[in-house]
Formats: C-alpha cells, sequence, structure tokens
C-alpha cells in the first residue's frame, strides 16, 4: 500500500514538473527580441515545483519504492 502511495506521488511529482516546462516552452516559443515575455511563476506554484524536483531527484537517487 505504501509503495503504491509513493509511486502515486512520483507521477504526480512528474507530471508536476512536465507542465511546468511545457508553460516555460510555450512561454519561450511565444517571445521574440522585440516582446520578451518571461514565464511567471507563484510562489506557491515554485514551492510545489520545487518539492516535486527534489522528490524526483531523490527518487532517481534511491528508488521509487521502499
Amino acid at each position: 500500500m505504501l509503495n503504491k502511495i509513493l509511486l502515486m506521488i512520483f507521477i504526480m511529482s512528474s507530471l508536476n514538473v512536465i507542465r511546468h516546462l511545457y508553460y516555460f516552452a510555450q512561454a519561450w516559443v511565444k517571445s521574440d527580441s522585440d516582446n520578451p515575455e518571461k514565464y511567471k511563476i507563484s510562489d506557491f506554484s515554485l514551492w510545489i515545483l520545487s518539492i516535486s524536483i527534489a522528490y524526483i531527484i531523490a527518487s532517481l537517487i534511491n528508488g521509487v519504492f521502499i
């Protein structure tokens, strides 16, 4: 049961990182030298993104399962 929860958290973290990468790429492609567009992210979303990246890195080092 605990392994299933850890796997679900890993999948949700991966989807969160992919979502932010997509929005970053979308803002990067849409901007040009005349009208640069910044990728804006709220404080809470940045906090969740950093936890997601930390969990993915820890999972890659230690493994997802206990």
